[in-house]
């Protein structure tokens, strides 16, 4: 009887989180009781519900915090094992990829608070990352692209594949952006020196470095607002 109190088919439908989604629609829906749909199944005397509501704390309940476990750290965890960390990591991922979506064309990047927005699942990021916004004429968001992870270096700074990818996609100017996972807004020598580097490349092109962040959990640096641009 314990076993059949803890498993989910045994609550009344309007309880259950798939037949919830389909009466009242997502929003209606908690964020453990979505994270369950995606479980799907849960363990001897742990539903679904009580290994989602297990995995929010212990992210405290900061979704940005689950999405930046890594899988082996999800796969540790009780009841979650490999098929349900993966499908934890690709949802999660997803999210993010809306929240990037390039498509919107009518998203303005006017100033550094839009473009710390636009990058704002960075804070979360455990590995260093850098991307590339590049805009049109009107500020209007063109493409975004993460082209490095693992730390700001000749690679990721190289403006044959930042200008590259500004040129495929008409860009007039580019915002990019990378992250500090130690949590240090201040911005390095190397930081310096790649923003220099990028803003005399695409002067060059005709392409205007709009601006460069850093983004921490704490906030962000702008470069532009600094007038280091």
């Amino acid at each position: 009887m314990h076993e059949e109190k803890k498993s989910i088919k045994y609550w009344s439908p309007q309880d259950q989180p798939r037949e919830k989604l389909l009466s009242k629609g997502a929003l209606a829906l908690s964020d453990s009781e979505l994270i369950a749909i995606l479980l799907g199944t849960g363990i001897k005397d742990f539903s679904a519900i009580d290994l989602s509501r297990t995995l929010l704390q212990h992210a405290n309940h900061d979704l940005n915090a689950l999405a930046a476990l890594t899988y082996h750290e999800l796969n540790k965890l009780k009841g979650i094992g490999p098929a349900k960390a993966l499908t934890i990591q690709a949802a999660l991922e997803l999210g993010r990829r809306r929240q990037y979506s390039p498509t919107d064309n009518r998203r303005k990047i006017t100033s550094s608070d839009d473009a710390a927005q636009l990058f704002n699942a960075l804070r979360e990021s455990r590995q260093e990352e850098f991307w590339v916004a590049c805009l049109n004429s009107k500020s209007s968001l063109l493409h975004l692209d993460r082209i490095h992870i693992g730390g700001i270096a000749s690679v990721a700074a190289d403006p044959r594949i930042i200008f590259s990818l500004a040129l495929q996609y008409h860009a007039v100017s580019i915002v990019i952006a990378h992250n500090h996972p130690s949590g240090n807004l201040r911005p390095s020598k190397e930081d310096e020196s790649v923003t220099l580097k990028l803003k005399a490349a695409g002067a060059l092109l005709d392409i205007r470095l709009a601006d460069h962040l850093i983004i921490t959990r704490e906030g962000y640096y702008s470069f532009a607002d600094e007038g280091m641009i």
